[in-house]
């Protein structure tokens, strides 16, 4: 990003300060009147003078104008599936491709791991922003590490050094290019408000 865009940023989040804090209204009503415009809309999170909540699948950003009216800012659709939760998927099919070939699962835990993954996924969802996206980056980096190692496992039809290998480049590479708060609920910041309606 040059120098031209950082100062174009920096002017409309001077811009949306100034309008916003321009609203007669107190900030705490904030949640109400975004509800107002989206009814429905749930995990509603106050940064300042920004307004980030979920709606139909959907997260919204938006603030109040000077106006009392909402202004929206942007509107993407949630991820389904994130990086994590599909690179347990990925461990778990082939996982299952190489016991339907006779191979053995070394982890002694065995399918006992589902529940656990489960678990800890949803966990993490419930977690702040840095907590979720240290496990969600874990979760992909052995979800991924593992469906590597299995692949070759395989196709070698049996675990050798190319397997661990496999496992070990494929994780850290997964750690390292998925962003560890993608599936987490990522606002502006830590929020000063927070309410679910």
């Amino acid at each position: 990003m040059g120098w031209h865009s950082l100062g174009a940023a920096a002017a409309v989040l001077v811009l949306l300060a100034t309008s916003a804090c321009a609203s007669r209204i107190p900030a705490n009503e904030w949640t109400r009147l975004a509800a107002s415009h989206y009814p429905g809309m749930t995990d509603i999170h106050q940064e300042v003078n920004v307004i980030q909540g979920i709606y139909q699948g959907q997260k919204i950003s938006g603030y109040i104008d000077e106006n009392d009216e909402w202004v929206e800012l942007s509107r993407r659709p949630l991820k389904e599936v994130d990086a994590a939760e599909a690179g347990q998927i990925a461990d778990v099919l082939t996982t299952g491709v190489g016991l339907s070939r006779g191979l053995t699962e070394t982890n002694p835990l065995g399918v006992g791991m589902l529940p656990l993954k489960f678990a800890l996924n949803h966990y993490a969802e419930k977690q702040g922003v840095r907590e979720c996206g240290q496990i969600k980056a874990f979760l992909s980096a052995t979800g991924w590490g593992a469906a590597a190692a299995n692949i070759i496992t395989i196709s070698a039809g049996a675990f050798t050094g190319g397997s661990a290998a496999a496992g070990i480049l494929v994780g850290t590479l997964a750690l390292n290019q998925f962003p560890g708060t993608d599936g987490c609920t990522v606002w502006l910041g830590q929020p000063v408000e927070l309410s679910t309606l």
